[in-house]
């Protein structure tokens, strides 16, 4: 299935509050633990999130390069592209952004999706 849109996550929030019941949250760093959380929805069949936080766009983008908006992009790019292969919906969520990053790294993300 494709990335939940945002009115998709929202509609599996709601869901959840009603249901009384969460979704799991995957705080994911590479393709590997991308994948790691896919089969895991997909074997439960069980929608659920998808997290990047600050530290892990840095450690996508490479070590020397610590760009963690484009590591980010990066990875939710290939989460869409893995995701197609699943029967699962999955939301893409920022996680743990401190306040004094919202200007360097969510704001850019919000840019990013907007294109």
């Amino acid at each position: 299935m494709p990335i939940a849109t945002p009115k998709q996550y929202a509609a599996m929030l709601d869901a959840a509050q009603a249901g009384d019941y969460a979704f799991p949250a995957v705080n994911c760093t590479s393709l590997s633990s991308i994948n790691a959380a896919l089969k895991a929805y997909s074997d439960q069949k069980s929608d659920g999130i998808i997290q990047f936080s600050t530290g892990a766009g840095d450690f996508a983008a490479g070590l020397n390069v610590k760009d963690r908006v484009l590591g980010t992009v990066v990875l939710a790019e290939a989460t869409h592209r893995l995701a197609a292969k699943h029967n699962v919906l999955v939301a893409l969520h920022t996680d743990h952004c401190p306040p004094k990053n919202v200007d360097d790294f969510l704001k850019p993300l919000i840019q990013e999706t907007a294109k």
